[in-house]
């Protein structure tokens, strides 16, 4: 009997050590299977409920990633014809092409002596606006460059100098020659060297470079000057101001409603207001300006090429928008 117990206790070792075996196997063969199914699982689940949850949630936003990126503001793209005057003193004419979504702004200037028609009247704009006012001048530009102005502005030097303050003034200008004049409340003469702009020039100042009389190259210079002024103007605007213009937006509308003869109603500022948001958010150095081609003629007046129109229309990009 003693020699027998031995034996049995290393039988029941045996066996001990033979089913921790087994269930080691089982357990790491459970958890291997979890394992595999719960990843099979959570793939079924991106692909059958997770993904066409997040498209049909995209598809009822009428967004895509890739559309968030792209913005259309092309019913905001319009032509502007913006002029400057107190009375019946013309101090500027231009026209802008707007394109927000581009975030561009091409710039034409016009001499107040530009040859044109409206009805059976033909004359210089200048001519015209004092004949029948802005609607004259209007059909007048739109006659000549044949395009429509989509909205208009006419400022008074009041209004112009309010909105410059808005738009932080102009630093970037280059003098083309220097210019001499009295100062209109002091009588004094102040004078700006020809060169880089030696401080920001506010909208006083700019209104007495437009009108300076003495260009040496009289009236051609001065368009050239208004069609630089423009750019110099609103890039600096963008540049340098565009977080004080975005804050002040409400207030620049109200400013050009209440200081001008206009079209624009609240109603049509509230149509582009976010486009022009977006473009002041987005865009940099926006503004580009084209002369009009043409002939100054033995009395002075300006006479547009025969193709001066298509020039300007291609210039707007305006031919593409026609054979739409």
């Amino acid at each position: 009997m003693p020699t027998c117990l031995p034996r049995k206790t290393v039988v029941y070792i045996k066996k001990r050590s033979s089913q921790a075996s087994v269930v080691v196997v089982y357990l790491a063969t459970m958890l291997i299977c979890l394992v595999i199914f719960g990843f099979a699982a959570v793939t079924l689940l991106d692909i059958f409920v997770t993904q066409p949850a997040l498209e049909a949630e995209a598809a009822e936003s009428g967004t895509t990633t890739d559309e968030e990126e792209t913005v259309d503001y092309s019913d905001a793209t319009e032509t502007i014809l913006f002029v400057g005057a107190d009375g019946q003193d013309i101090n500027a004419i231009v026209l802008l092409r707007v394109n927000p979504g581009e975030g561009s702004i091409a710039i034409v200037p016009v001499s107040k002596y530009t040859i044109s028609t409206v009805s059976s009247t033909s004359g210089t704009m200048e001519y015209l606006f004092e004949t029948g006012g802005m609607s004259y001048l209007k059909t007048a530009v739109e006659n000549a460059f044949e395009l429509t102005c989509d909205k208009y502005i006419k400022i008074t030097n009041d209004g112009w100098t309010e909105l410059c303050e808005y738009t932080g003034g102009m630093t970037s200008y280059v003098f083309p020659e220097d210019l001499y004049y009295k100062d209109e409340e002091s009588g004094d003469l102040t004078s700006f060297s020809a060169g880089n702009s030696t401080r920001t020039l506010w909208g006083d100042d700019i209104r007495r470079i437009v009108t300076y009389p003495l260009y040496s190259n009289g009236e051609q210079t001065r368009v050239q000057v208004i069609g630089e002024i423009a750019v110099a103007l609103i890039n600096d605007a963008f540049d340098t101001n565009s977080e004080n213009m975005l804050a002040n937006i409400q207030n620049i509308f109200n400013t050009i409603y209440n200081n001008s003869d206009t079209d624009i109603t609240s109603k049509t500022f509230a149509a582009v207001r976010d486009a022009y948001e977006y473009m002041l958010e987005t865009a940099s150095s926006p503004a580009t300006y084209r002369m009009p081609h043409g002939e100054w003629n033995s009395s002075g007046y300006f006479e547009l090429d025969e193709d001066a129109a298509d020039e300007i229309q291609e210039y707007f990009g305006l031919n593409s928008v026609l054979e739409e």
